[in-house]
């Protein structure tokens, strides 16, 4: 019996839906690539089926997960393909393709930072962060890492107190970390869910891509959740416009880099330019994404490329 590509995808996607989050809990493993597989279901079955049919199989393959390993089954697999869904319906009721992604993004990255938030403060208590410079520092002493640093001239207390500075900011980031990871997850499987459709449905190219104009205020939101924190010294707002400012400095990041990509490749640029910026970008890379994160942002408000906000049929 024959079966062409469109219903060997169409039945494909369905079936991941309803097993892949199952699977995962009965083995215990969960990955990107596995987030990536059900976020690329989630795209082409409901091209072919609808939404109603895909919240269905989705939400069984979850009911799936809860009754094998209960809420630890859910935690693992996250939330990040309930972002994909939002996507698809937003689309649906006829958003451009850029506000479609901004608020799914922005549902992805607070769903998985969300579970992190409640152990936030046994993680940066002191018994915790001392356990964990320990178990560090024993690490990289069983690697020998530790002796040829000495050797470099760092001392044990150097490297302890380095430990000690680094640690809080990180267990700090690590909600933005978790919410950047499910964008970044999200973004490239409606990047090759798009990309396969582009001789159908067309693909706007990447020296192209914008974000609405209100995607500024994350940034305000952030930065002066931030400042407030510390000026009144709250932990909890500090903490929180870190978090935000991480997750907007990615996409920033990614809009600074369609700018130069798109100036890269304007007539009017000139070469010997072009160069210097790839040369620069091998000697001091970190200055250029902290430049191009700027960009991004201000990119957002001013429009350097006089790009419209929408364009027709939405694929903006």
């Amino acid at each position: 019996m024959y079966i062409s590509d469109k219903d060997a995808l169409k039945y494909g996607s369905g079936l991941l839906l309803i097993l892949l989050p199952f699977l995962a809990s009965a083995f215990q493993y969960w990955s990107w690539f596995a987030e990536i597989l059900l976020l690329l279901a989630v795209f082409y079955f409901s091209r072919s089926n609808g939404l109603r049919f895909t919240v269905t199989f989705l939400a069984i393959g979850y009911l799936a997960s809860l009754i094998k390993l209960g809420t630890a089954g859910i935690w693992q697999i996250g939330y990040t393909p309930w972002a994909g869904v939002l996507l698809v319906a937003l689309k649906k009721k006829g958003l451009d393709t850029a506000a479609s992604v901004f608020w799914s993004l922005m549902l992805a990255a607070f769903l998985n930072a969300l579970p992190l938030i409640p152990n936030l403060g046994q993680m940066l208590s002191a018994e915790h962060i001392n356990a964990t410079v320990s178990s560090a520092l024993e690490f990289y002493r069983q690697q020998g890492s530790l002796s040829m640093l000495e050797q470099q001239g760092f001392s044990a207390q150097d490297i302890e107190k380095y430990f000690r500075i680094i640690l809080p900011v990180y267990f700090k980031l690590l909600p933005g970390a978790s919410g950047v990871m499910a964008m970044l997850c999200l973004g490239l499987a409606y990047f090759i869910f798009r990309m396969s459709l582009r001789k159908v449905e067309g693909f706007k190219p990447f020296s192209h891509w914008r974000f609405p104009w209100y995607t500024i205020w994350v940034a305000i939101v952030g930065i002066g959740a931030y400042l407030l924190g510390d000026y009144a010294k709250n932990d909890i707002l500090t903490i929180f416009g870190m978090n935000v400012m991480l997750i907007i400095a990615v996409i920033c990041l990614v809009l600074g880099f369609a700018c130069l990509v798109y100036w890269a490749k304007h007539p009017k640029t000139p070469r010997f330019l072009v160069v210097a910026i790839v040369i620069f970008a091998l000697f001091f890379s970190q200055f250029l994404m902290a430049g191009l994160v700027f960009v991004g942002l201000f990119d957002l408000v001013l429009n350097f490329r006089h790009i419209p906000e929408k364009t027709e049929g939405g694929k903006s």
